[in-house]
């Protein structure tokens, strides 16, 4: 096979002719040995700058191309974390900015192994939450690896990234995947789904049926799954799954532990009178009120061993707006608490 004149030429003058092209991904993507020889990390974390900090100005072939690049091989967990400390270290916050320029609260050092940790605001985001393409499908299947989720969880805050689900093969990579965590027993990836909707769709009666009959009722899995449910459920709706409470009984008659907390979870959500608690309520503090009783009920039998966390996701703040100016820049600063009675302003960060 003829070799092209460009794929001769030294990688000296490749790298620069592949910047010129505006990191054409096209250029290497046609050819297996320019792909090859411009194969190295400064190739790399040049294309990265040059994408995935709003360099270039065409949203279609930016978002094309960052699709691509999170779908590269390359493209590792290692990687990007290491792109992105030396991309936003010396500003010393996610936003890319510095105190001077409009940071605040900044965010630094970068928590990789839990994302959720890092408060960003509307007046207050990240660099990377303009980056709008397609989760890679490595991501979204098993084995759940604590890298994986950690990489996942950290595309999920920072980034406007989903799941292309007019691609049949990718929506069935994440619906296996999400499958699988459940089998894995891994509660950190199965939250990722249930609490994120660009995963997928949210969990039902059904869903709680297949982690407590098919995926071995970890008790973790089937309270979190449950919480999402009863969230994305409507106050009034029956709790009523004919199949998942012929395993409860059944349990029960064997004198099943397992069976007798989830069968009085289940009364306790279907009988519940929910009027009598504010309307406002938060549905993931409601949910534990109602259950709240029959949960301690059962928790000496079980060693008190289940592990129930404060989700981040899709919560609501409340706080006030503050206005800086300046003879150079205004400034706007949100200041949020847990809880704040007076300001009512509600933000939503929506997953």
């Amino acid at each position: 096979m003829t070799t092209a004149a460009i794929e001769s030429l030294p990688v000296e003058l490749l790298q620069p002719i592949f910047a010129s092209s505006g990191y054409n991904l096209a250029l290497i993507q046609a050819s297996g040995i320019l792909g090859a020889r411009l194969s190295s990390e400064y190739v790399y974390q040049n294309t990265c700058d040059y994408y995935l900090t709003g360099r270039c100005d065409d949203y279609a072939v930016r978002s094309a191309a960052q699709t691509a690049i999170f779908a590269s091989r390359w493209m590792t967990w290692s990687f990007f974390k290491s792109w992105i400390v030396r991309t936003y270290a010396c500003n010393g916050c996610l936003c890319g900015l510095t105190p001077e320029e409009g940071c605040f609260d900044a965010q630094w050092p970068p928590n990789f192994e839990d994302a959720t940790s890092m408060v960003f605001s509307r007046s207050h985001l990240p660099r990377l939450a303009f980056v709008r393409c397609r989760l890679p499908r490595k991501l979204l299947s098993g084995p759940w690896t604590q890298d994986k989720v950690q990489y996942l969880r950290f595309l999920l805050w920072n980034t406007s990234m989903t799941v292309n689900w007019h691609d049949a093969e990718a929506s069935q990579i994440a619906i296996r995947g999400r499958r699988q965590a459940f089998f894995e027993n891994n509660l950190d990836a199965v939250e990722l789904f249930n609490h994120n909707r660009r995963l997928g769709r949210p969990p039902t009666l059904e869903t709680v049926r297949f982690a407590v009959a098919e995926a071995g009722c970890d008790r973790s899995i089937v309270y979190d799954t449950l919480r999402a449910a009863y969230r994305w459920s409507s106050r009034g709706e029956a709790w009523d799954c004919s199949l998942l409470h012929q395993w409860c009984d059944e349990r029960v008659l064997a004198n099943d532990v397992k069976g007798r907390w989830l069968w009085g979870i289940l009364q306790a959500l279907r009988h519940s009178e929910t009027g009598i608690y504010d309307p406002g309520m938060d549905s993931d503090v409601l949910f534990g009120k109602i259950i709240e009783e029959v949960a301690n009920a059962h928790s000496n039998e079980h060693g008190n061993n289940m592990v129930i966390r404060e989700l981040p996701w899709n919560k609501v703040r409340y706080g006030f707006t503050r206005v800086f100016i300046t003879h150079h820049h205004i400034f706007v600063r949100n200041e949020w608490f847990s809880t704040c009675k007076k300001s009512r302003i509600k933000v939503y960060r929506w997953t």
